[in-house]
């Protein structure tokens, strides 16, 4: 019976058919191989060929745009795990704001309502779905960068691109107000924070490669917090140069951009009177 096969085992036997597909193996080698190989009825191979019907039953992600925003989330914040053997979640926390757009993003790609919460012993927003594909899917990107490059590619690179670094920055980034005695307006740095350096270079190489935003690094070595616990060696990515600064500004919008911030980010960005001044309110 399907329902006996565990989610993961029909999940890597979907994946292993999708690999034969696309490698132009007949479709009677396809199901005799996977049917032999995992235990999946040859009916429902056949089935998943046509697309009738699929290992995550009748409802699909949609690989649209807001799907990559969702995963430059999770890679940023996320978590996921197993409950009662075939109960797949995925979760993610942060402010409301960003967990209200987290969930917009998300209704979009699951085709149904999902809505943030509160933690209120914590003070700490989160959304939680049992989902799967998006379980399996994010495990796979988690596990290997290049999938999850080859999907962005698979479609409008440069949007899918762009969600991505907002659903990530959003996640883990800050605009940083630098008040120095030097400065008579404050300078503004776009910061993004990560103890992962392969999930911070791929931002960087497509800041570079879709707006031509050149970012840099700094190193926070791992240290002893107050509290006596440690903390591990985290990476940087900040952005420092006022016309990359506008760029990113007015191509992803961003949940940390806060009131109280955009005056000063306005006040500089517009400073020494910009041909092109930039209104964030």
């Amino acid at each position: 019976m399907m329902n006996r096969i565990p989610s993961a085992v029909r999940v890597k036997a979907f994946r292993h058919l999708e690999e034969l597909q696309a490698k132009g193996v007949e479709r009677v080698q396809i199901v005799r191989l996977i049917s032999e190989t995992y235990g999946i009825p040859s009916g429902t191979v056949y089935c998943w060929i046509l697309g009738s019907s699929s290992p995550f039953r009748k409802r699909r992600i949609r690989f649209c745009k807001e799907l990559f925003y969702v995963l430059g989330a999770l890679l940023g914040d996320g978590y996921v795990y197993s409950w009662k053997t075939d109960r797949h979640i995925v979760g993610v926390v942060g402010e409301k704001e960003f967990i209200d757009k987290y969930a917009q993003k998300l209704s979009v790609c699951i085709g149904r309502k999902v809505k943030g919460y509160i933690n209120r012993s914590r003070h700490v927003w989160f959304v939680v779905v049992g989902n799967a594909e998006l379980f399996f899917l994010f495990k796979e990107i988690r596990r290997d960068l290049e999938k999850l490059k080859l999907l962005m590619a698979d479609g409008d690179f440069r949007a899918n691109s762009l969600e991505f670094i907002g659903g990530f920055f959003d996640a883990e980034g800050c605009i940083k107000i630098i008040k120095e005695k030097v400065r008579k307006t404050p300078k503004i740095c776009p910061d993004l924070c990560n103890t992962n350096y392969s999930y911070l270079e791929l931002v960087r190489i497509l800041l570079k490669e879709h707006l031509d935003i050149d970012a840099k690094y700094s190193i926070q070595k791992a240290y002893m917090s107050k509290d006596g616990s440690p903390r591990k060696e985290s990476y940087h990515l900040r952005i420092y140069k006022k016309d990359f600064v506008r760029r990113f500004l007015e191509s992803i919008p961003t949940t940390k951009l806060k009131p109280e911030k955009a005056s000063f980010v306005e006040n500089w960005l517009n400073l020494k009177k910009s041909t092109q001044p930039i209104s964030l309110t």
